[in-house]
């Protein structure tokens, strides 16, 4: 879970960047990904109730807040999409996470049995 909030959040942070610095895209924008990002950051290095907890917010608030991106059309479509591809990213990440917690291991298939 750790790896792998470390790495989404990472390429978040990446995505936040390319928001932030065209001078053609809204900052606030790039401003509230760069937040998400920093929060899955500073969860993938927290206590196992706050890191797994955490994909569900961040999934849930990149999600929304790039529909917000392109429903208002000041947000260029391709960082809109890839901020709401970003937040499904998380969401899947949860859900792997509540199944590996969630189901006896012999019942879960081997790539998702732990280690």
């Amino acid at each position: 879970m750790t790896l792998g909030l470390s790495i989404v959040g990472l390429f978040t942070v990446l995505l936040a960047l390319a928001s932030i610095f065209p001078t053609s895209e809204p900052k606030w924008f790039g401003f509230g990904v760069l937040a998400a990002a920093l929060c899955a950051l500073g969860a993938a290095f927290s206590g196992p109730h706050f890191r797994t907890a955490m994909p569900w917010a961040v999934g849930v608030a990149l999600s929304i807040w790039g529909l917000v991106g392109l429903g208002t059309g000041d947000v260029s479509a391709w960082i809109g999409w890839a901020t709401l591809a970003f937040g499904l990213a998380y969401l899947g990440l949860g859900m792997l996470h509540f199944l590996q917690r969630v189901v006896p291991a012999r019942r879960l298939p081997r790539l998702l049995r732990p280690v």
